[in-house]
């Protein structure tokens, strides 16, 4: 029974994650050579690592912090969000890993998908309800007082993954059911940007710093929207392949300096990939075909390009993990099993790993 309430957790999950990554000197050009697997446990929370040569090691870093959710990178500090305490949010050091700072009360229940716009100051989705009654909020972060209440100028539609959040100069844009928002981080002030036909499944910003837009398909077909500087549409890509949804559960995401936005088809279990720069849409693999029964993530190098495609080999035991590399033409490079209890989230550090 334990077993398959974790699995049903990680159901939940999946539409919650993805590490988020902000803040980069452009003179130092970055390895990226240690990366971090968050596990989503009851109870605990735990980091393994893999080196360039991916050889693994467990439990770099662990708490009594239960239900992690998710990695959010922001000015060389990692932070980890759980959904329940005793802390909510922990603040790592990037290279020692060592606890910086904790958040430990929340007025919004289940904080799951974090970005921070200044060292003492973000927002946060969380959840209340469940089944179809769940309710997806949003609040804000002060790593000084905790978590607020929920925004009231947020419906109760927020993505729940952190594609619905970008960080872009002085706002936040926020993907909040069908509409496009825009929070100003001086003022806190919240406004409507766009109100599309369907639901929002992302927002991400390519290697050329434009933003980019997701809509599911539903009674309309799925959709890539480009917006200009100043946030107006620039232009509509549809997408015309009948077999994808890009549903807000599909865990949409790019990576720095990537034209490819990646998803996962909750149907089909395919992954996708969306070129910006061509605006052309291709099925990219099917991990069943390599042992991977359910995926919880899929994400690019920042700087090999390989994607890294993380789930479970069976759907009803959490302890069976697995971690797939393909390379940029599709083909699997490498896989490795046994990667972490319930793997939910990936962070490819680009600072050194000292262990303590």
């Amino acid at each position: 029974m334990k077993k398959l309430s974790i699995f049903t957790a990680i159901l939940f999950a999946l539409t919650m994650f993805s590490c988020t990554e902000d803040s980069d000197d452009p003179l130092v050009i970055p390895t990226y050579d240690n990366t971090y697997i968050l596990t989503f446990e009851t109870g605990k929370t735990s980091l393994e690592h893999l080196d360039t040569a991916y050889v693994y090691t467990p439990d770099v870093y662990t708490s009594l912090n239960g239900d992690a959710l998710s990695m959010h990178n922001f000015n060389d500090k990692l932070y980890l969000v759980n959904q329940s305490g005793p802390n909510f949010i922990t603040q790592l050091n990037d290279e020692t890993l060592q606890e910086d700072r904790v958040v430990a009360t929340s007025e919004m229940d289940n904080p799951s998908n974090l970005l921070m716009y200044s060292e003492d100051n973000g927002l946060v989705v969380g959840s209340s309800g469940s089944g179809r009654r769940k309710k997806y909020l949003l609040a804000h972060v002060d790593m000084n007082t905790g978590i607020s209440e929920a925004i009231d100028d947020i419906s109760e539609d927020m993505l729940p993954s952190n594609s619905a959040l970008l960080l872009d100069n002085n706002n936040v844009l926020i993907a909040d059911g069908n509409e496009l928002k825009a929070m100003d981080i001086l003022s806190k002030e919240i406004s409507v940007l766009h109100e599309f036909s369907e639901t929002i499944s992302g927002i991400v910003r390519d290697a050329d710093d434009v933003i980019w837009i997701a809509t599911e398909k539903r009674t309309e077909k799925a959709s890539f929207v480009k917006l200009n500087a100043d946030y107006s549409i620039a232009e509509t890509v549809t997408v015309e392949d009948e077999s994808v949804n890009l549903y807000k559960n599909s865990i949409l995401i790019m990576s720095k300096n990537s034209y490819y936005a990646y998803w996962s088809e909750s149907n089909s279990g395919k992954i996708y990939r969306f070129n910006t720069s061509t605006k052309t849409l291709e099925e990219f693999c099917t991990p069943l075909f390599d042992g991977v029964m359910l995926t919880t993530l899929v994400k690019e190098h920042p700087l090999t390009k390989k994607v890294y495609v993380l789930g479970l080999e069976d759907y009803f035991d959490t302890e069976k993990s697995v971690l797939s590399i393909y390379n940029e033409d599709n083909s699997l490079f490498k896989t490795i099993k046994e990667v972490g209890n319930s793997p939910i989230d990936i962070f490819f550090s680009d600072k050194a790993y000292i262990a303590q």
